[in-house]
């Protein structure tokens, strides 16, 4: 099966996924929350961590926003549901940042705001966030370009997931050591890709 096959193979999969999840039909949407869960994850463990709380509205706020527009998905959509993911994500940290302003009494005895920069703040975290995002956009459009693109993002995409070497290689037909060699040279060119493009 070709690389491009493989691709459109697994865009199938996305969007049938979405389908049964929005016709409730099939699993009901379990393996579709299972992927959400673990982009949520992946949010989480790049950026900013957030509560349990914060994490479960976040898959409820996407959930919806599939309910509304999964008919609509054009292109990559695994890249559709995980940016569904970061913007809702990165909307929660907006959220919280709104709700830890700092209040103390003026000479008046009025509260006032503290001054922002001595208050606790995600901006820095967003604009890491924005900026890491734009940075790995880039890696992966220069990774997807080549001869060999879209394999390798089919086996990074499922080794961000969280796959294990085992799953992948079931996945895309090759050996354990296979997918070993070729994240092993993917990690590293991602590595290298983020020095010169970003």
């Amino acid at each position: 099966m070709s690389a491009v096959s493989e691709a459109n193979q697994e865009n199938d999969l996305c969007r049938e996924m979405l389908l049964q999840f929005v016709e409730q039909r099939g699993d009901q949407g379990a393996q579709l929350l299972s992927v959400l869960t673990r982009y949520i994850r992946t949010c989480a463990y790049r950026h900013y961590p957030l509560s349990a709380e914060d994490q479960q509205d976040i898959l409820q706020e996407t959930a919806i926003k599939i309910l509304k527009h999964a008919r609509q998905v054009q292109g990559n959509c695994n890249a559709w549901l995980f940016s569904v993911v970061r913007n809702e994500y990165i909307d929660r940290l907006r959220q919280l940042q709104a709700k830890q302003k700092v209040f103390e009494p003026d000479a008046d005895g009025t509260l006032v705001p503290v001054a922002e920069e001595t208050t606790p703040s995600f901006a820095l975290a967003d604009q890491d966030l924005y900026n890491q995002v734009d940075c790995l956009e880039r890696v992966f459009d220069e990774i997807a370009r080549q001869p060999t693109g879209a394999v390798d993002m089919l086996i990074y995409t499922d080794y961000v997931q969280g796959l294990s070497n085992a799953e992948i290689a079931e996945h895309t037909g090759r050996t354990i050591g296979a997918i070993a060699k070729r994240l092993s040279g993917l990690r590293e060119r991602v590595w290298q890709l983020k020095q010169e493009l970003c």
